[in-house]
């Protein structure tokens, strides 16, 4: 055997390893695939999505499934905004982790104008921050160019940097996923379209600037910023208050909007862009733009009893405040019927000690509490 042959072996063995090693440490497929199936199997097994959504979701599974994780956390917001209100935001909370498989959606109520505005707006917030942290594969960090105000410290220099949250890209796909449920020419689904405009715009307006400081030691001595979708809790404020100056408008509203809309078919676009200034209050006190208003169209009922039609469970058996009035008191939530009081009894931490380092150990204490529970 010649004495070139081993060490030309040896070589083409050494590069034949480093080029199945680098293939192999590229190559995801196979994770891909997994990844993939089990999205497809996710959107073919979430119940009450519509055609249009199930066709998005085949073709963008992984931003979908960041879509029903920001319904998710939609639902946890309405119900802390609503936790002292007969109606809780408790029949959004579904088996098929879907809250559009809820009746409230099908009707025209004040609250159901708050739980389309934060559905949207919670799909645009989960996507916006999945583009940024690299998990999506249509999208990525927001490129586009912003002006932000000047730093406070106008000692320290700072610059447009980072990773800013995809908010267009965010606002792009709700649009697809959610209107795209909103198939019908009645005020149920204007009305709803409108209600999604909102929500989107709640984000859109209450962007932020976060900065990350670099210098030594600390000091802060340059800045680098980027923009950052707000917290849902900023968002659910916001629409809670838009809840409580929600309007009432027309019915009759519709039927001119589609006299118009047959008349001049070729100015479809322009309507669209128009037709949220139409609408018209119930009872005006003054002319004011409707197009930042949340909308609705039926008078809402006093949610005390259980209706399986609105699906809404009712106040019985829901812990109240006998001190207190207004929101969360029981002459609010008991709707006349009275409460009893028990006596509870619960288990918490108590009397906890901290060990040098790094252990604290707590006892557990037994509480008894008197709570009220309307009847």
């Amino acid at each position: 055997m010649a004495r070139g042959v081993p060490a030309v072996l040896v070589l083409s063995g050494l590069l034949s390893c480093a080029v199945l090693g680098k293939y192999s440490a590229h190559q995801k497929q196979p994770l891909m695939r997994a990844d993939f199936h089990a999205e497809t199997t996710l959107c073919q097994t979430t119940p009450g999505l519509r055609r249009p959504q199930v066709e998005l979701c085949r073709r963008l599974p992984d931003v979908t499934g960041a879509a029903l994780q920001g319904l998710q956390v939609a639902v946890k917001e309405c119900q802390h905004q609503f936790r002292h209100h007969r109606w809780n935001c408790s029949s959004l909370a579904t088996r098929a982790k879907n809250p559009y498989t809820s009746a409230i959606f099908q009707k025209g109520f004040r609250e159901t104008a708050f739980a389309y505005a934060i559905s949207t707006a919670g799909v645009v917030l989960s996507v916006a921050k999945a583009c940024s942290q690299g998990s999506l594969k249509n999208c990525s960090c927001d490129t586009h160019k912003y002006k932000m105000k000047v730093a406070e410290d106008l000692n320290s220099a700072w610059k447009m940097g980072g990773c800013s949250h995809n908010l267009h890209y965010g606002i792009r796909f709700s649009k697809k996923f959610l209107d795209s449920r909103e198939s019908g020419a009645d005020i149920h689904s204007e009305i709803n379209l409108h209600n999604n405009h909102v929500g989107r715009m709640v984000v859109a307006e209450n962007m932020q600037k976060k900065c990350k400081c670099h210098g030594v030691s600390g000091a802060c001595e340059f800045k680098t910023c980027w923009r950052a979708v707000p917290d849902i809790r900023v968002v659910g404020r916001a629409l809670k208050e838009k809840f409580r100056q929600a309007v009432l408008v027309y019915q009759s509203n519709l039927v001119n909007r589609d006299l118009q809309k047959n008349n001049r078919p070729n100015q479809k676009k322009r309507k669209q862009r128009t037709r949220l200034k139409q609408w018209t209050p119930y009872k005006p006190k003054r002319k004011r733009g409707l197009r930042n208003d949340l909308l609705f169209y039926e008078t809402s009922p006093n949610f005390c009893d259980s209706d399986r039609t609105f699906d809404v469970p009712g106040t019985s058996g829901r812990y109240c405040n006998r001190t207190h009035t207004g929101e969360g008191s029981c002459s609010s939530l008991c709707c006349g019927r009275g409460y009893n009081m028990i006596k509870q009894r619960r288990t918490q931490a108590c009397n906890c000690r901290f060990h040098w380092c790094c252990d604290v150990e707590c006892e557990n204490c037994t509480v008894e509490e008197w709570v009220t529970i309307c009847k």
